[in-house]
C-alpha cells in the first residue's frame, strides 16, 4: 500500500487555504528547490516533483474537492478506486526564472496516480487525436497533448522574450525556443506543435500549451492593456503645478501637473500602457497622484508652516450634505 500524502503539508498551507494562497506558496517553494538553484542536490529535486504534483491537485477545484474527500477513507478508496495506467515518458526543464514542472514524466508517485489517474493534469481539455494513417491504411493516433506554465515578469510581458526549454525524450536531450510576444496577459496560452506526448504507434507527436503567469509588479497595476501607478507629489508641486518624472518600461517621461492638484486625481497618458496582441494600441497608463507632506523641516520652516495653519480656515467638507 501507497503512503498517503498530505499536499496541503507539502505546500505548508492550512487546508482553507485561498486558491491565490496554494499559488503564491507553490511558486516560492518551487524557486526554493528548483534544480538549477540546487546542483546535484537529487532531496531537492525530489522536493520539486512533489511540490509539483501537491500544486497540481490542489489547484483545480475539482481535484481539490476529490482529494479532501479521501479524508481518512483514503486506504478504503484506494481498494475501491480507479487505478492510474501507463505513465508518460516527456519532461520539460524550463531552466532558469520561472520555471514551472508541471509536466512531470514518470515523476508523479503512485498516490497521485492512484487517485487521479496516469498523467492527470498533463493532458489538454482534449486528446485531440489526429486522423493519420501509417503503412497499409492503418490509422496512427498523434500523441497525448501536455501542458505546463511558466513565470514572466511585467516587464517581460511589456517588451515580448524568449524562454529556452529543455526536452527530453525516450533518452534524447533537446532545446527549445519559445517566443513569447509582447503583450500577452496573464494567463494567455502558447501552443508549440508536436512537442506533446509521443504517439504510440509512431504517429505525430502531440502538442505542447504553454500558460504564461505574469508575477505582480511593484509599481505597476495591469488592467486589460492599460497600466495604472500611483505617484508621490510634493505639495509644492500639487499647488503650484509643473512637470513630474513618471516611470514607464520605457523610460521615465515628463508629465504635466496641473496646478492645484488634488490628491487621487488621475491623469492619463495615451499610448503609453501595455502593447495590444493582435490589435491595434497600445493601452494607456493612468498616473494616480498622490500628496505626501514633508517630514523632514528645519525649525524655521516648521514655524512658517503652522504660522500657515493657523491663518488657512478653509473646510471642504461644509458644503457636504447628508
Amino acid at each position: 500500500m501507497v503512503d498517503y500524502k498530505d499536499y496541503y503539508q507539502v505546500l505548508e498551507v492550512g487546508k482553507k487555504a485561498t486558491a491565490d494562497e496554494i499559488k503564491k506558496a507553490y511558486r516560492k517553494l518551487a524557486r526554493k528547490y528548483h534544480p538549477d538553484a540546487n546542483a546535484n542536490n537529487p532531496k531537492a529535486e525530489e522536493k520539486f516533483k512533489e511540490i509539483g504534483e501537491a500544486y497540481e491537485v490542489l489547484k483545480d477545484p475539482q481535484k481539490r474537492q476529490r482529494y479532501d474527500q479521501l479524508g481518512s477513507n483514503w486506504k478504503q478508496y484506494a481498494n475501491t478506486g480507479r487505478p492510474g495506467g501507463g505513465r508518460s515518458y516527456s519532461s520539460y526543464d524550463f531552466g532558469g526564472r520561472g520555471f514551472n514542472f508541471e509536466n512531470m514524466g514518470g515523476g508523479f508517485s503512485d498516490f497521485f496516480e492512484m487517485f487521479f489517474g496516469s498523467g492527470s493534469g498533463q493532458r489538454s481539455s482534449n486528446f485531440n487525436f489526429g486522423q493519420n494513417f501509417g503503412e497499409g491504411g492503418a490509422r496512427v493516433q498523434k500523441g497525448q497533448d501536455l501542458q505546463s506554465s511558466l513565470e514572466i515578469s511585467l516587464r517581460e510581458a511589456h517588451g515580448g522574450t524568449k524562454r529556452s526549454i529543455r526536452l527530453q525524450r525516450e533518452g534524447k536531450n533537446r532545446t527549445v525556443n519559445v517566443k513569447i510576444p509582447a503583450g500577452i496577459k496573464d494567463g494567455g496560452k502558447i501552443r508549440l506543435s508536436g512537442e506533446g506526448g509521443p504517439s504510440p504507434g509512431g504517429g505525430p507527436g502531440g502538442d505542447l500549451y504553454l500558460t504564461v503567469n505574469i508575477a505582480h509588479h511593484d509599481l505597476f497595476e495591469r488592467k486589460g492593456d492599460d497600466l495604472y501607478i500611483e505617484m508621490p507629489v510634493t505639495v509644492k508641486e500639487a499647488y503650484s503645478g509643473g512637470k513630474i518624472d513618471v516611470p514607464t518600461f520605457n523610460g521615465r517621461i515628463d508629465v504635466k501637473l496641473p496646478a492645484k492638484t488634488q490628491s487621487g486625481r488621475t491623469l492619463r497618458l495615451k499610448g503609453k500602457g501595455m502593447p495590444i496582441l493582435k490589435g491595434k494600441g497600445p493601452g494607456d497608463l493612468y498616473v494616480k497622484t498622490k500628496i505626501v507632506f514633508p517630514e523632514k523641516l528645519d525649525q524655521k520652516k516648521r514655524k512658517q508652516f503652522e504660522e500657515f495653519l493657523k491663518d488657512y480656515n478653509e473646510n471642504p467638507r461644509e458644503n457636504i450634505i447628508v
